[in-house]
């Protein structure tokens, strides 16, 4: 895939995600979708709808906003396959890893799969290019930071700091698997060439 089918690619994937958020964000009945890790088994899809939902329009902006960017400047990452992969890897395990804290976390926004997200993005270009390390330590610290009680003001809700981190770790997770999944791949391969 060349660059230019890579970035419409990409941005197509975006386009959708923004589209479907904003469909959803329109119609009423907001509650059922969003994210109650008491109420997990009861609602397992909202693992996947809660990022999708907003508590307002500037909300919603701010975060497409955010994957916009996210697409934008790191768009040879990313195909649609590669982009629906990653929503739903980050979706699914940030919000495993919320049901597992010991008191209930209730959220709605797409901020902890963008934390997952740039993770996963720019440890793939910091295979290429080191320095690109330094931001993934900015970005972790700004994580750690929020979770000592560092509150901008735009954030709403107790729980962003740990809707980030769960993200970040999803993030993380995330790259391993489809990192081991293409040296499996490479693996393969190779043997099948021998």
């Amino acid at each position: 895939m060349n660059k230019t089918q890579s970035l419409t690619s990409g941005a197509m994937a975006a386009a959708l995600l923004i589209l479907v958020s904003a469909v959803i964000q329109w119609l009423p009945y907001h509650d059922v979708l969003t994210y109650n890790s008491a109420a997990l088994s009861e609602r397992i899809w909202s693992l996947i709808s809660a990022p999708l939902v907003h508590l307002d329009w500037n909300h919603w902006l701010f975060n497409m906003a955010g994957l916009a960017l996210i697409v934008g400047i790191f768009n040879e990452q990313f195909d649609m396959r590669q982009l629906f992969n990653n929503y739903l890897l980050i979706s699914v395990f940030s919000g495993g890893l919320l049901w597992l804290w010991p008191e209930t976390v209730q959220y709605v926004g797409l901020s902890g799969v963008l934390h997952g997200l740039l993770l996963v993005c720019l440890i793939n270009v910091a295979l290429k290019q080191p320095w690109y390390a330094v931001v993934i330590v900015v970005v972790l610290g700004k994580v750690i930071a929020e979770l000592m009680g560092f509150r901008p003001a735009h954030f709403v809700g107790p729980d962003v700091a740990l809707i980030h981190a769960a993200g970040i770790i999803a993030g993380a997770l995330t790259w391993f698997l489809q990192r081991r999944r293409i040296a499996d791949a490479v693996r393969r391969k190779k043997a099948q060439q021998d």
